[in-house]
């Protein structure tokens, strides 16, 4: 999972933590169609995700058009299409919640779609984080990981929330927390937070390479720039074996 803090964001705002750490609904059309893409969906409107495709399916989350921590806009991972029986158009969503693998459908009008060729892959085995774009790689670091008590959870999910971190903790984070759809399977809650799982920054150079953390992915700070260049928000991030 995670490790880490509350941020000093407004008072409304949930805690940030940093791991050192439908069913009933139609087939979904595929997202993307051009090799080595994925889409992404700006909620330019407030609506609520529902467990189907459909006005009265049941809501699973309320979405804004901003992020929780930073308040930039609210930019999700599209993973389904499909199109209602009254003709509207849904698009299935990842979501920043609870369980791993949460998703939700959103009416299509109420986004703005676009098409990427980026995405991050990080590799536990291997302990190296890499970033691919239009299917080919292009970048590859190593990172520390979690341990066997706190692993890093593996799974398809995407960058939440890039989130600059204050001076005060640039020395344990570096200059970005990088949040993530992904929630430590062990730790509930950490530190005043939820066991939100991030990629964020280190200078430790001893820790990287290493199963050390809460279940965040610790990269380099001197890597961390160029990792954080190519992580907007709802970038595919596949964490595998």
């Amino acid at each position: 999972m995670v490790e880490y803090r509350a941020m000093k964001m407004p008072r409304a705002l949930p805690g940030l933590v940093a791991a050192c750490a439908c069913a009933g609904a139609p087939a979904a059309a595929p997202a993307a169609t051009v090799p080595g893409s994925s889409q992404t969906a700006r909620v330019f409107v407030p609506t609520v995700a529902r467990a189907a495709p459909g006005v009265g399916a049941r809501p699973v989350m309320r979405l804004h058009s901003y992020t929780a921590f930073s308040r930039v806009n609210q930019v999700l991972m599209v993973t389904g299409e499909a199109t209602d029986p009254a003709g509207r158009r849904w698009v299935r969503v990842a979501l920043p919640k609870r369980p791993n693998g949460a998703s939700g459908w959103v009416p299509a009008s109420h986004v703005a779609l676009k098409t990427i060729r980026v995405r991050i892959r990080v590799r536990l085995g291997a302990r190296t984080l890499e970033i691919w774009r239009s299917g080919r790689r292009v970048f590859q670091t190593r990172v520390g990981v979690g341990t066997g008590a706190t692993p890093t959870p593996r799974g398809s999910f995407a960058v939440q929330d890039p989130v600059p971190t204050l001076a005060s903790e640039r020395p344990v984070y570096g200059p970005y927390i990088i949040t993530l759809t992904a929630y430590s399977n062990v730790l509930r809650s950490f530190l005043g937070g939820n066991g939100l799982v991030a990629i964020h920054g280190t200078s430790d150079r001893s820790s990287i390479g290493r199963a050390v953390s809460h279940g965040c992915i610790r990269v380099p700070n001197g890597a961390l720039r160029r990792v954080r260049a190519a992580a907007a928000a709802g970038v595919p991030v596949d964490i595998v074996r």
